[in-house]
């Protein structure tokens, strides 16, 4: 299925799933190893749905791979830049933009809430507005979507924090920016939220059953 509208570019910000390199407050209350092959699963599950949705995909990773973990991705790799999560995002659009893209969205790897269909209606979205967001439970986003040029909008947000959101929403609102939002979506940072993950039954039970695996529980 294609995206309407036309062409549209999902970047997905993520790890490769190394134990003590991802999900340390999962970590905390399921142990490191199980963490990282959690993470392990709902980074597939999430760069399985963005190549469903349509949209041509790029895997934007905080750190250089290893050789092995790398040559098992078929989605395009490349690093972020240096500095905050603001900074690292700005940059992501600035490169989708370069190359002509003109809807780019940049999801999480987390969120195995999120389906092809929250993509193409978020690209749908983007062609009467400036920006998209995806909130999430803990008052940050899942998504966030822009059309070019684009708008300065990440300067001087709190990041990872419950006023994530709300500050991202004053800003828009200062510079003028349209935007609008999706579907309010949970991530797996911790243990408790894997267990509402594990008991949702609106999560496919294939999924749940490869996030019980991985973390040990049944």
């Amino acid at each position: 299925m294609t995206i309407p509208g036309g062409r549209a570019c999902v970047v997905v910000f993520g790890r490769e799933p190394a134990a003590g390199r991802v999900k340390t407050r999962l970590a905390a209350g399921i142990g490191g190893l199980a963490a990282a092959r959690v993470y392990a699963v709902t980074l597939d599950h999430t760069l399985a749905v963005t190549l469903g949705s349509g949209a041509r995909v790029v895997l934007s990773l905080a750190g250089p791979p290893s050789g092995a973990w790398a040559r098992e991705i078929d989605t395009p790799i490349e690093l972020q830049t240096s500095g905050d999560l603001g900074d690292r995002m700005a940059d992501a659009f600035r490169r989708r933009f370069a190359e002509g893209e003109t809807r780019v969205m940049i999801v999480g790897s987390d969120c195995p809430w999120m389906t092809a269909e929250h993509l193409r209606s978020s690209a749908s979205a983007l062609d009467e507005n400036d920006v998209v967001l995806g909130p999430a439970v803990d008052g940050g986003y899942w998504l966030v979507g822009q059309r070019p040029p684009g708008v300065d909008f990440f300067t001087g947000i709190p990041w990872s924090s419950h006023n994530t959101l709300a500050q991202t929403r004053r800003r828009l609102a200062e510079i003028k920016a349209s935007w609008i939002e999706t579907e309010r979506l949970r991530d797996i940072d911790t243990r408790q939220e894997l267990l509402v993950a594990l008991e949702d039954p609106s999560l496919p039970e294939e999924l749940r059953h490869r996030l019980r695996d991985a973390a040990g529980t049944r």
